[in-house]
Parts: structure tokens; C-alpha cells; sequence
């Protein structure tokens, strides 16, 4: 599997890192596009994949072309990708909010992936949702779920608009959850922790609780409902969210966020 990597920005940068970490692509047979001089040295030392700065016919022998270009940048990128791109090439985009409509009409190319990764990538603890085309074939979805099983958990979609609906989920979820962990922080600091406290105190209760979820493999309104006991303090702050629809405001935020992914996509 040879790929190609257009963009070293923070999303193509962190995938071509999970690669070469879990070694699921030798560098040898990485190449990065990335015209920034300083992106490009720096990816290269760090995974010592191949690099240069321009779009050219070098790409053609590659396997999978992945565009991680910013979405405003999507275009032009595409439309140099379509002078060089050969008919049997797997395109993989992890562009927010680029339709498969518009990778179609830009590159004149029908085997396409759609990804939405998301930020925890940085680390390869990243949670991907993919939907590909009807062309892409059974060993090339293998590929894909090489590639971002390596960034950290992925799942194939039964549809293009599950991309949209991850957007709103896991895509834009570590917004939402560091939104929650900010106010924790300041609650903490205002009870009269030092921030460094704060942060250890507020980061540790997330991510045992996250591991707790995963061990006992039940719903997240179980083990509420283990942690609320009558007449307590949890469930003195969870009677006040109640009280002022916190659960209702998330569910339309969150909802809000899926529309605004689908009216990127169109």
C-alpha cells in the first residue's frame, strides 16, 4: 500500500504520525505534499516519509491519495489532483464539510472515501467514520480501515449523511466535552483549588470515568444512575441541570451542528 498525502497541516500531519508509529505504512512509501517549507521538514524528520512541494505526476504511482487540505483550500487542490490522477487511485478527503458531489465534479474521479476524523487523531486516539462509494472495492475498504484503525477506532457508515451525523457527533464532540471540562476547572478553582490542581483534578475524573464506561459495557444512564444516591451531592447538581434543560440544550446543539454540516456539504 503506497500513499499519498496532500497537506501536513494539523489533520494530514496526524495521520501520517499514527501510520509510521503503529506501522501501518512504511515512510518509504509515504509521500507528503505540503508547500510550507517548515511543515514539510519537520514531518519528514519526525516519520521520514518521502516529501515534496507540488502536486506533479509523481502521485500516479501511488496506491490512495488522501486530501487533508483546509476546506477552503479544497477546490484548487482537487482540480491539480484531476491533471495527474489516474482512474484506478483510491481519493480518501478528511476535508470537513466536502461532499462526495463535489469530489466527484472537481476530480472526474468515482473512487472516492469520505472521512470525518477527529481531533483525539493528535494522538492516535482518534475516532473516524468513513463512507465510501460504491466503486471502492473490498480490499481497498481494508485499506481504509488499516489507515484509520492506526489513528485510533474507526467505523465504515451505511451512508453519506452518517458522515454529516458523526460531524455533529464525534467530530465536533471534543468541543463540547473540553466545553464541559472548562467549566469543571473554573467550579474547581472558584472551591478554592490552584488551577494545576484543577486541571489534574478535572482530567483524571474524565478519563476514569471514560474508562469505567468501557469496562462495564453498559449505557452511560446506568452508571448515572449508579453515582446519583438519593438525597446526595451528585444528585443535587444533576436536579439542577434538569431544572434548566441542560440535557435538552445539548441534544439541539448538537442537533444545530448536524445541520450545519449538511449545509457545508451541499
Amino acid at each position: 500500500m503506497r500513499l499519498v498525502i496532500v497537506g501536513g497541516g494539523n489533520m494530514g500531519g496526524a495521520i501520517l504520525s499514527a501510520l509510521v508509529m503503529a506501522k501501518a505504512v512504511s515512510p518509504e512509501n509515504i509521500l507528503l505534499i505540503e508547500p510550507d517549507e517548515e511543515k514539510r521538514v519537520s514531518l519528514s524528520k519526525a516519520t521520514g516519509c518521502l516529501t515534496q512541494t507540488e502536486i506533479d505526476e509523481t502521485l500516479r504511482t501511488y496506491d490512495l491519495i488522501l486530501i487533508a487540505v483546509k476546506p477552503q483550500g479544497s477546490i484548487p487542490a482537487m482540480e491539480l489532483l484531476a491533471q495527474w490522477i489516474l482512474p484506478h487511485q483510491l481519493v480518501i478527503s478528511v476535508m470537513a464539510g466536502i461532499s462526495m458531489e463535489t469530489m466527484r465534479g472537481a476530480l472526474g474521479q468515482s473512487k472516492l472515501v469520505r472521512v470525518m476524523p477527529n481531533i483525539p487523531t493528535l494522538i492516535a486516539e482518534g475516532m473516524s467514520i468513513y463512507f465510501a462509494s460504491a466503486e471502492v472495492d473490498k480490499r481497498e475498504r481494508g485499506w481504509i480501515k488499516t489507515l484509520f484503525s492506526a489513528c485510533g477506532s474507526c467505523l465504515e457508515a451505511k451512508d453519506e449523511d452518517a458522515v454529516d451525523a458523526a460531524t455533529a457527533i464525534s467530530g465536533s464532540g471534543p468541543g463540547y466535552l473540553f466545553y464541559f471540562a472548562e467549566q469543571m476547572t473554573e467550579s474547581a478553582k472558584l472551591l478554592g483549588f490552584s488551577e494545576a490542581d484543577a486541571h489534574i483534578l478535572v482530567q483524571n475524573t474524565i478519563r476514569g470515568s471514560t474508562l469505567l464506561w468501557e469496562s462495564q459495557q453498559v449505557s452511560p444512564e446506568t452508571l448515572r444512575k449508579q453515582v446519583s444516591s438519593p438525597g446526595g451531592t451528585t444528585l443535587a447538581a444533576l436536579n439542577h441541570f434538569q431544572s434548566k434543560n441542560v440535557g435538552e440544550s445539548i441534544r439541539e446543539g448538537i442537533q444545530l451542528a448536524y445541520q450545519r454540516a449538511k449545509e457545508l456539504s451541499s
